[in-house]
């Protein structure tokens, strides 16, 4: 019988996320050993943890879900009020102290009743998700899991946000400082795999959002986007799509993060030529690698299809087999950085975007990338980044040919590109690779513009369009008719009005652009 740890908990806001950060950093500077708040650590607030079956995680998430939806009026908010620390010979686990309700008692209780039929009641190390050095689930961890139901709910419930590890010094300096309490406010109720010292290190399910949407202003955009989920997720309502009818189809670049100063594969490109001139110096004789060396974008994306960079983008990723490429591509979101924002081009994901992908996905909405860029490229990192599956990738292909080495079975990229799916070869490559009609779209530019005609234009299911538009030179980059990049957008804005297609204006409509910075 295979078990896994599972934590039900609270994802704060994100102001709460910025202090706990800034926090974790101190006490990472402190002991550079402990664990930092990011993707694989995230700041929370746990209502329950448990061994269950990993049979039963999808019942074990509906009856939690049933739970979530049955607490309309619950009041998500609550008080940090101070630090604790928790004595681990000269080292100690820190966490902010939240003042317990009793909404966040109810709750906790309800959950527990919930999850009791399918709960184990000893677990051991192999249930929780691996350390990244791959030690051993230390004895504390395993004790409070098993120990958590009575311990620590109830009135023994002291829910709190664990912010990391520190030295016995340095920690009793922090706690001597003064504390200003404040408001915390839960926007999500998430289900995770635990890890060692009980962070929540793999995210398993969404379950519940306050505000589905809290990155989003309120005004028109957000609540057109949340009227049409709600009206055709709704049983009993005259627009109501069965499951398999909610396909959601999703630019990339430009739409779920930057494409300015270029797009991020061409970024990748343009290192792997500078890479491979060493080497391979004819390469260097080529008018578009010298295009694409100096900068001259412009010469990159004449042609219907951006010729010079489909080139380029052939010429350094031909020749390679599926699994050296996925190493290549691996390794450079590991190293690369924006020039501008100087952080991993996979933290550069738009805030608001995730919330909506992740909302879609709660009710029921299965979410497909529809991109000109390349379905090789994308299918690395998806998953991790966005939560949308490699099959569920619909992107510019290239041949590839099969031979079977002593090594076992090999895939080998070639030069020659079978499919590249932008503008009307969009709704080409829905109708390919997915087989059924959109009834949501959203885009950013006029390659966008086939796709959103597609799903919206006589669609004989409720369709909703919209175009994510970038004025917001402040915050990201602002551009339409006018860009050095790609992302040109005139046709579908012209046409908007008429359509019914939603414009979100990334200045308005936005309060945040990306999501805090992993540390």
């Amino acid at each position: 019988m295979t078990l896994i740890a599972i934590n039900v908990l609270l994802d704060p806001d994100a102001a709460t996320v910025e202090r706990a950060q800034a926090t974790n950093a101190r006490l990472l500077e402190d002991y550079p050993d402990g664990f930092a708040l990011d993707a694989n650590h995230a700041p929370h607030i746990t209502l329950l943890q448990r061994f269950v079956r990993k049979v039963d995680l999808d019942e074990v998430a509906n009856a939690v879900a049933a739970v979530l939806r049955a607490e309309p009026s619950m009041n998500w908010e609550c008080h940090a009020i101070g630090y604790y620390a928790l004595a681990d010979k000269d080292l100690r686990l820190v966490g902010i102290v939240i003042e317990p309700t009793e909404d966040l008692r109810r709750l906790q209780q309800r959950i527990i009743d919930a999850v009791a039929p399918f709960a184990v009641e000893k677990g051991t190390g192999e249930a929780f998700a691996p350390r990244p050095d791959g030690g051993a689930i230390g004895q504390p961890t395993l004790d409070y899991v098993n120990n958590f139901v009575g311990p620590r709910t109830g009135m023994n419930y002291h829910p709190h946000l664990t912010v990391g590890i520190g030295t016995r010094d340095f920690v009793d300096a922090l706690k001597a400082e003064p504390f200003e309490a404040f408001t915390v406010r839960a926007v999500s109720v998430s289900l995770y795999q635990v890890g060692d010292y009980g962070v929540a290190q793999k995210k398993l399910y969404d379950l519940h959002c306050t505000d589905p949407l809290p990155s989003w202003n309120d005004g028109p955009a957000k609540q057109g986007i949340l009227a049409f989920i709600a009206r055709v997720t709704k049983e009993g309502s005259p627009d109501f799509l069965p499951l398999a009818e909610r396909i959601a189809v999703y630019d990339n670049d430009g739409t779920l993060w930057p494409e300015n100063p270029m797009p991020f594969q061409a970024a990748f490109a343009i290192d792997e030529l500078n890479r491979l001139i060493p080497t391979e110096p004819k390469l260097a004789s080529d008018p578009m690698v010298q295009a694409a060396l100096a900068g001259d974008f412009a010469k990159l994306l004449e042609g219907e299809h951006f010729d010079g960079l489909m080139q380029i983008l052939a010429l350094t990723h031909a020749g390679m087999t599926v699994d050296a490429f996925r190493d290549a591509v691996e390794a450079w979101f590991t190293s690369a950085r924006h020039p501008r924002f100087g952080r991993p081009y996979d933290e550069l994901t738009y805030q608001p975007m995730q919330e909506l992908l992740r909302h879609l996905r709660a009710n029921g909405f299965k979410n497909f990338i529809v991109s000109g860029g390349g379905a090789d490229f994308m299918r690395i990192w998806v998953e991790r980044v966005y939560g949308i599956p490699p099959e569920q990738v619909v992107g510019s292909t290239a041949r590839t040919t099969f031979e079977l080495r002593d090594s076992g079975p090999v895939l080998t990229k070639t030069l020659d590109y079978l499919f590249v799916n932008d503008k009307q070869g969009k709704p080409v490559g829905i109708h390919q690779f997915i087989g059924r009609r959109p009834v949501l779209c959203c885009g950013n530019s006029d390659g966008d513009h086939a796709m959103l005609q597609y799903t919206t234009i006589n669609n004989p299911r409720p369709s909703f369009g919209f175009i994510v538009h970038h004025p917001d030179g402040e915050r990201e980059y602002a551009y339409d008719a006018k860009t050095k990049s790609t992302g040109t957008l005139v046709e579908a804005l012209k046409e908007a009005p008429r359509r019914g297609w939603l414009v979100v204006d990334m200045k308005q409509d936005w309060n945040t652009i990306f999501g805090p910075e992993s540390r």
